[in-house]
């Protein structure tokens, strides 16, 4: 039987003409959609710092794995690799070879999928500006039973270990996701759930109650679903989250 971890994704959704509305200075929740006042309603991933960002902590080394950052050849932002008994597994460059990583990423152990065994968590910013200056990408890999890595990279919005939470308690952590896009005159949070299985990440909003969730982005803490939607908004919104979660997941 495979083993699958759930994955709260949230999708914040909103427009560019949001740069010149009020609610360019909204409140930017942090945990949505769980109250921002309160702490987090569910256990929190415990993971341990280990590369940061800068080459901050590089090299690490945790026999059999060493995990490095240094500047790319052509000078041009940095590149962070993971070796497993001296042979390389992965390097952002190569995933990524049209971002440019100027600070290098942040690298975490945790144990995602409640198995004992540490997995590797990448969190590396693309340097871009704006909006999208607020969004890093995420790469997973997830250790099995005998030694390989499962590879998972996704983009997401204030992205850190923080955003995982066990939502049913068996041990394996979900995700907060978010981006963002706009609907009528407002900017939203759209939930998803996503599930992490031997074959990949996949959207599955039946795991928990209540999703899709789409909350109202304002200019205070809110974590309670909008009213504000019309049964067809709320559908399209959904129906640009699927396809967002599919641009951004590979």
């Amino acid at each position: 039987m495979k083993r699958k971890t759930t994955v709260v994704v949230g999708t914040f959704l909103m427009g560019c003409s949001l740069l010149a509305s009020q609610e360019s200075a909204a409140y930017p929740e942090r945990w949505p959609p769980f109250p921002a006042d309160k702490p987090a309603p569910y256990p929190t991933l415990k993971a341990e710092p280990i590369v940061g960002y800068h080459a901050e902590f590089s090299p690490f080394e945790e026999a059999p794995v060493r995990i490095r950052t240094s500047p790319k050849q052509d000078g041009k932002g940095r590149v962070t690799e993971v070796l497993v008994s001296g042979r390389r597994i992965f390097d952002t460059q190569t995933a990524h070879p049209n971002a440019y990583f100027e600070f290098g990423s942040r690298v975490f152990y945790a144990d995602l999928t409640g198995d004992g065994l540490k997995d590797i968590l990448i969190y590396s910013y693309p340097g871009t500006v704006g909006l999208g200056s607020q969004e890093e990408i995420a790469d997973l890999l997830i250790r099995r039973q005998n030694g390989s890595f499962q590879h998972a990279t996704f983009e997401a919005i204030y992205a850190d270990p923080a955003d995982f939470v066990d939502v049913n308690g068996d041990g394996r952590f979900e995700m907060l996701w978010s981006y963002y896009y706009f609907e009528g005159n407002h900017s939203y949070w759209v939930y998803r759930v996503v599930e992490i299985t031997d074959d990949g990440l996949r959207l599955n909003d039946a795991l928990l109650a209540d999703f899709p969730k789409i909350i109202w982005f304002t200019e205070k803490p809110n974590d309670q679903p909008t009213q504000r939607l019309t049964l067809s908004e709320r559908e399209r919104l959904i129906r640009q989250s699927t396809a967002r979660w599919q641009e951004v997941y590979r």
